[in-house]
């Protein structure tokens, strides 16, 4: 990992005022990592550690479908954390009355002495901010951006196109992830690993004169030294010149969002070529939990990022539990299992494929339609049930979350 500073504000450690609660920020693009990041933050320092820190995590997303905040609260289940969950929105927008209430919330609770908050990937700072720096007893310490280096290379000419929409504030992605950079007083730049050094350090280059104020540092896997992004007193509210949004709307920026929910199995080879061979160039984002009909004892998280996807195992399926082990079960754990299982499809028990599509309207039609067609046929559904072997690409050792 790599760090560039500029400017000559010194960050202090110098903890804040009784009953003043600090807030760090991640903002960034869809698919940048912010939850990568957030999540390697709270193992680092999170309740209960060395540090005695006790987060506070606010999880916001544009969709349906709260994923990074129940892959969040899963990972982190038992530690101790308050996790807010707002999602179908902004915190700009029309969540704006929402997150001024959790503000207040956390603000009151005694058990939080620092909250973080992980923005939707559509989030314009504009309005947010004002909504952090207009409450009482709260103080924005930290504006984190996280900025995806294989998409700013690929997209943004390296930063140097974003240049071209200094006066095109409201059209488009690379207008709203410009905003997000000049909001920033740190800028992670992720997936550094797929880099070369001068890729980086031109692009390092452009973001400095994009934000000449911030903290710049590269990052592969989320990995952050908590320091750079927790108590760095960094963010300077006369520094942030974007201008009033009285109204955060993702539709501006011509974003929304769909959800795909289907008791059936993806075929996992229709899945992987769609993936690789079609996935249209508005399609920011797809995520979510699936299941595949050659695996169908795994629970998966479904994560795409542009041109960049992949499966993340996270559990075992309830059903496939009481398929194999109810023996080994007390009886009380098999009735258990079984309200969540009853309460599914009467073929597939508990497993679901539930998935979030995330882009512009014309492709995100289109992409659901096909979407759609790779899951599973009635007559697939029956060869699953035979224990007929389907072809499946995917790589035979997936991450686990």
């Amino acid at each position: 990992m790599s760090q560039k500073k500029a400017g000559s504000d010194s960050n202090g450690d110098a903890p804040a005022p009784e009953r003043e609660l600090p807030v760090t920020v991640f903002c960034g693009f869809l698919g940048a990592g912010k939850t990568t990041v957030l999540r390697r933050v709270l193992s680092a320092g999170g309740a209960p550690s060395d540090s005695g820190r006790r987060f506070g995590v606010l999880v916001n997303d544009l969709s349906d479908l709260a994923v990074d905040a129940e892959v969040l609260g899963e990972a982190r289940e038992g530690t101790g954390e308050k996790i807010v969950n707002l999602h179908r929105g902004t915190l700009g927008g029309v969540l704006r009355r929402e997150f001024r209430e959790a503000l207040e919330t956390f603000r009151r609770n005694r058990e939080t002495d620092y909250l973080l908050v992980e923005t939707s990937g559509a989030t314009h700072p504009g309005a947010m901010v004002e909504e952090i720096l207009a409450c009482p007893g709260i103080r924005l310490d930290t504006f984190v951006t996280v900025v995806d280096g294989l998409s700013l290379l690929r997209d943004y000419d390296g930063g140097r196109a974003l240049w071209a929409l200094e006066n095109d504030a409201f059209s488009g992605a690379g207008a709203l992830l410009l905003a997000q950079i000049r909001a920033a007083s740190v800028v992670l730049l992720s997936k550094a690993d797929r880099l070369n050094r001068a890729q980086a350090e031109s692009m390092l280059a452009a973001l400095q004169e994009l934000n000449p104020y911030c903290t710049l540092i590269t990052t592969a896997y989320g990995r952050v030294d908590v320091v750079h992004v927790v108590h760095t007193r960094s963010f300077r509210p006369q520094r942030f010149r974007l201008g009033t949004v009285t109204e955060d709307d993702p539709g501006q920026y011509n974003l929304g969002s769909d959800v795909l929910v289907d008791p059936r199995p993806f075929h996992p080879d229709r899945l992987y070529t769609l993936f690789n061979e079609r996935l249209p160039f508005g399609i920011y984002r797809c995520k979510g939990w699936i299941w595949i009909a050659s695996r169908p004892n795994d629970v998966f998280v479904f994560n795409q990022s542009g041109s960049q996807f992949g499966l993340e195992w996270v559990a075992t399926w309830r059903a496939t539990i009481l398929e194999s082990q109810s023996e080994k079960l007390m009886p009380e754990e098999v009735a258990y299992l079984h309200t969540f299982v009853d309460a599914g499809d009467p073929l597939f028990g508990d497993r679901k494929c539930e998935l979030t599509v995330i882009g512009t309207g014309q492709d995100r039609t289109v992409f659901l339609r096909e979407l759609e067609a790779c899951l599973c046929t009635p007559a697939e559904v029956a060869a699953w049930q035979a224990g007929v072997p389907f072809a499946d690409l995917w790589p035979k050792t997936v991450a686990r979350v």
